[in-house]
């Protein structure tokens, strides 16, 4: 235990080391190396206006207007005949001598364009006993769908209807 520890430092050393940095010269302050790492900081700092959650109104505000000018070109071009052709027929009511009361499409104008079935769900109903022997009853669920069209407006209605059949199926019996 009476040895003594590598990093323990004694007086002599000490004084040894005192004397040492009595014959250090300090130097002048370098300013350009405090400019340099000045601007090396400013470099590295991030900017509020870089930060990724913070919207940038430079970029949002013309890509909107650039969204909703392309949207109402595309509804231009998309119903912009129908708006036409009602702005002309409210012309030609407006200048001739009688007006119809009711405005819109008659139903005289609508035309069938199709019906059709769609089976929605089968489902047996059990067996029964008839006279010719063993039958199973089957349920079937429909829904029909029906489609008019109005040339003369454009508008097109779909009506939807449910429906149910029953079958009565001959079982073969042994």
């Amino acid at each position: 235990m009476s040895e003594k520890p590598e990093n323990s430092f004694d007086s002599q050393s000490d004084e040894e080391l005192e004397s040492m940095l009595k014959k250090l010269d300090p130097t002048a302050l370098n300013v350009d190396f405090l400019a340099e790492l000045s601007r090396d900081h400013d470099l590295t700092v991030v900017d509020a206006s870089a930060d990724p959650l913070r919207p940038h109104w430079r970029r949002v505000i013309p890509l909107t207007l650039v969204s909703c000018l392309g949207m109402v070109a595309y509804a231009m071009f998309q119903y912009g005949p129908l708006l036409n052709k009602s702005g002309q027929v409210v012309a030609e009511k407006t200048n001739s001598v009688t007006v119809p009361a009711a405005t819109g499409p008659s139903l005289d104008n609508f035309v069938p364009v199709s019906a059709q079935g769609y089976l929605v769900n089968t489902s047996s109903g059990g067996v029964v006993e008839t006279e010719d022997g063993p039958k199973r009853v089957v349920t079937l669920d429909y829904q029909d769908a029906y489609h008019w069209h109005d040339p003369e407006s454009g508008t097109n209605i779909r009506f939807f209807h449910p429906r149910n059949e029953e079958m009565i199926v001959p079982l073969e019996a042994d």
